[in-house]
């Protein structure tokens, strides 16, 4: 097999490798996206995506389709889980929004964001979809690389993205000695029918959050407000083993708190958690014709909502610069890091600050609640606006 002949290798089929595979199959390229499980399909719970990101799907042609599915909250809302002191309220349209934001905030099942990607990829024949091929490692050569799958199989490809997330097992061959951080919290999900959710929940319809000593709920309205996504986030260290003791623990959390956070709680199964961890900052995401793309390059904490957010960035510029590469994939992955670390790595520092201030306690608490209660709702917009202006994508010509 020629170079030419050779297929781009992606692993991993989530919502960035599954963005990656349709840019590049939209460019013509052939395409095989390796994914560990035996189906291609998204964990069934909300994601938010800020103004920054539809740009970038409308360059994937599927914007439209994204906006058809989404959800557009009217605010963002934190409350003091005890006071119920509203903390935060960032306006999601209206004049002040509009004059700095063209494009709106969604909120979408991450299940339909999924679908829509992967039934763009199927319009694409040179686009392959390659389920149970879990990709442990890779090796390199001068004619391409090449993927090694857990079963013995093999892929030859012409470079590979690895979007292969948290735990990427492509990042661990690049850096031996580099792991995820672990954050000692643990989130716990739910979707509910809208109108089987509690009178206190269904009275808010926008993205509503309430702040406690170690711990956050969140929740907001999904598919044409059919649906309420909810998330708990505990902090957990250590760790309870039995379920049984962990609701306990969870409970005593917010024994003291407003009616509407156990509200949250009690429409939770506290038998499935997931704990939660992110990476340090990286300098370098890429190795050849070897390159980490989203959670595998820069996993960060929720506190910011941009995760899938900055994966779909990442698959715009990155798609970018291999169309301008001319065969070069070397240069092109060491130029898509230089120019998205130092976003990228503000989004995971700034994560980490926002969520040292959403989980505090005492007089930290209290500090937070008096700075904070000082800001204005454009204010709030002004400090959001370096991350939710759209990447230009022209500079990179």
């Amino acid at each position: 097999m020629s170079q030419q002949d050779k297929p781009m290798l992606v692993v991993g089929g989530g919502i960035g490798g599954v963005a990656m595979a349709l840019a590049l199959g939209r460019q013509g390229r052939r395409v095989q996206l390796l994914e560990q499980l035996e189906e291609i399909a998204p964990i069934g719970y909300g994601v938010q995506m800020g103004p920054n990101v539809l740009p970038m799907l409308d360059q994937l042609g599927v914007g439209q389709a994204v906006r058809r599915a989404a959800y557009l909250p009217p605010e963002i809302e934190l409350f003091d889980a005890y006071t119920a002191q509203r903390l935060a309220c960032v306006p999601l349209h209206g004049a002040a929004f509009d004059a700095m934001f063209p494009q709106p905030y969604i909120a979408i099942h991450r299940v339909d964001l999924h679908e829509i990607l992967l039934q763009a990829c199927r319009a694409y024949p040179h686009i392959e979809m390659v389920q149970a091929a879990t990709v442990t490692g890779f090796s390199e050569s001068a004619q391409g690389v090449q993927a090694q799958c857990a079963d013995g199989k093999s892929f030859e490809g012409e470079a590979m993205i690895a979007a292969d997330g948290l735990r990427s097992k492509i990042r661990a061959q690049l850096f031996p000695d580099d792991a995820p951080r672990a954050t000692g919290y643990v989130a716990h999900r739910a979707i509910v029918p809208f109108d089987q959710a509690p009178a206190s929940l269904q009275s808010r319809l926008g993205v509503t959050m309430w702040s406690g000593d170690g711990f956050h709920v969140i929740y907001y309205p999904l598919r044409n407000q059919s649906e309420l996504n909810l998330v708990a986030v505990f902090r957990v260290d250590p760790p309870v083993a039995s379920a049984a003791g962990h609701a306990e623990q969870l409970q005593a959390a917010v024994a003291t708190c407003q009616g509407e956070v156990r509200d949250v709680l009690a429409c939770m199964n506290l038998e499935r958690r997931w704990a939660i961890a992110d990476r340090e900052p990286l300098r370098r995401w890429s190795q050849g014709r070897v390159t980490l793309l989203g959670d595998s390059a820069h996993a960060t904490l929720q506190s910011l909502a941009q995760g899938a957010g900055m994966a779909v960035e990442d698959v715009c510029v990155l798609s970018r610069l291999i169309e301008r590469s001319e065969g070069d994939h070397a240069s092109a992955f060491s130029r898509f890091q230089r120019l998205r670390l130092t976003r990228t790595a503000r989004v995971q520092l700034t994560s980490r600050a926002l969520w040292e201030e959403y989980h505090c306690g005492g007089i930290a608490a209290q500090v937070r609640n008096q700075a904070w209660g000082e800001r204005s709702p454009q204010d709030f917009l002004y400090c959001v606006n370096w991350l939710w202006s759209p990447v230009d994508l022209a500079e990179l010509a």
